[in-house]
């Protein structure tokens, strides 16, 4: 990935089949399951086991947890212990949370994050490399404390099983959701220009770009293609964005080659909105924009990388972006 353009983070916890097991690390009365509410279908349910769990203290802070031992189960139940609020969460959404881990069997505690606020879990729910939870956090909503108890098919894989757990052994999780970033842009589609790039979206929300057969523009250019309601991205804040990059450069081979996507991961990728963190057109082209946008950003060489060659971009390259604005860090 080409020096300062944003970022995949590396601290992320939860990716694809892995999982950190270090307590900063590792991912983190009962009413019933997160439910079929505003026309979302759970992947799971509330079950006998998940409503004996109790976990006590207040949302965001560390619980404690009891439960009659030994608990198992065959597949995935959830209960929501303390009901959240907003829209029902979808797997290709990206959420924070904080969690913490039980053994099932004897009742010890084997992991969970630190519930300090600076350093929760984030992960897409599809991706996951817990089974149990994907299936767990779909429907359910941020603000909600949930009870999850997983049966070890679902649980954790053996690569990544933490010291007190074994392979029969089924696994309780308290999960709570603090936040959850969109999984596109939402925002209402604008009319576009003449002489810019055109953008189709795939059925996820992809874009691909086809570049026009004039020169580019040698000043910075922004069009929002979609127009966002929340949260307004201030200079110094942290987006979190999903985006793909382009180069025009006309008579070069590498003319319309996409050099970068984070579309390819599936995962958001967090860009800090300030010079000398993110190349300078995007600075200006986020700073001041809503979440649920999505900008189309034509960056001249002067603000992109110059007579500076990358990789995969040639120097003296005008990059085209287009920036789905999922949420604030």
């Amino acid at each position: 990935m080409p020096r300062s353009v944003p970022v995949h983070r590396t601290s992320r916890l939860l990716a694809g089949g892995a999982v950190l097991v270090s307590l900063a690390a590792v991912l983190t009365g009962c009413a019933g399951g997160s439910g079929n509410v505003a026309g979302c279908v759970p992947k799971a349910v509330a079950g006998q086991a998940s409503q004996t769990i109790e976990a006590t203290g207040r949302f965001g802070s560390a619980p404690t947890v009891t439960f009659a031992t030994p608990l198992h189960v065959d597949d995935t139940q959830v209960s929501t212990l303390i009901a959240g609020s907003g829209t029902p969460l979808t797997a290709q959404q990206e959420v924070s949370a904080d969690l913490t881990f039980l053994n099932a069997t004897t009742g010890a505690e084997v992991s969970k994050t630190d519930y300090s606020g600076s350093a929760p879990a984030r992960f897409v729910i599809g991706g996951v490399g817990i089974p149990g939870l994907r299936k767990a956090l779909v429907c359910a909503r941020v603000g909600a404390r949930l009870a999850v108890v997983l049966p070890p098919s679902q649980a954790i894989p053996a690569a990544n099983r933490p010291a007190g757990l074994t392979a029969t052994d089924s696994v309780v999780a308290v999960v709570d959701v603090r936040d959850a970033y969109l999984a596109r842009a939402d925002g209402s589609n604008q009319v576009m220009g003449n002489g810019l790039p055109a953008v189709v979206l795939g059925a996820d929300g992809r874009p691909g770009i086809t570049l026009p057969e004039n020169t580019p523009p040698t000043t910075l250019r922004v069009a929002n293609l979609k127009n966002g309601s929340g949260a307004r991205i201030a200079a110094g804040d942290t987006a979190v964005i999903q985006y793909t990059g382009v180069i025009w450069k006309p008579d070069d081979i590498t003319n319309g080659t996409v050099f970068d996507s984070s579309w390819t991961t599936g995962s958001p990728v967090d860009v800090v909105v300030k010079k000398g963190q993110t190349v300078p057109g995007l600075v200006t082209a986020l700073a001041g924009q809503r979440v649920g946008s999505q900008v189309l950003a034509i960056l001249p060489p002067s603000q992109a990388y110059g007579d500076q060659a990358t990789s995969t971009i040639p120097a003296d390259s005008t990059l085209v972006f287009v920036v789905d604005i999922l949420g604030k860090a």
